[in-house]
């Protein structure tokens, strides 16, 4: 029997080959580049190193100060993220954010990425 969805947005899931990168600025001020590895409405996963993942916790806030890839995503910058989990798997370290206090335009057109985004890779519900 198939697992039910249990998240609250759709999620647009990347490949480290599609070049998706985020910007942060970690608790201790230093700054960290991570591969994006999904992203929607309500946050997004990354793969970072294990010296990354030394400084950071669950419950850290990250600044998201920037979001590059194949298209223009420069509406997401100075968005809070808050690490809720940190897992290794593989030898790889991958942290899951949620943003926090979304301004409504900026949920409307990460939302609107989202669906279009999955719409053309073909990421159907």
């Amino acid at each position: 029997m198939p697992s039910e969805e249990r998240r609250k947005f759709p999620r647009l899931t990347l490949a480290m080959e599609d070049g998706y990168f985020g910007s942060f600025k970690l608790p201790d001020q230093q700054d960290l580049i991570a591969p994006i590895l999904n992203l929607s409405a309500g946050g997004l996963n990354m793969a970072v190193s294990k010296e990354a993942e030394a400084k950071i916790s669950e419950g850290d806030a990250l600044m998201l100060k920037s979001l590059a890839g194949g298209t223009q995503l420069a509406f997401l910058s100075d968005i809070e993220a808050e690490i809720r989990w940190i897992r290794e798997q593989n030898g790889q370290v991958y942290v899951g954010c949620n943003f926090n206090s979304l301004p409504e335009d900026v949920f409307q057109q990460l939302s609107r990425f989202v669906a279009s985004e999955r719409m053309a890779r073909g990421q159907y519900d």
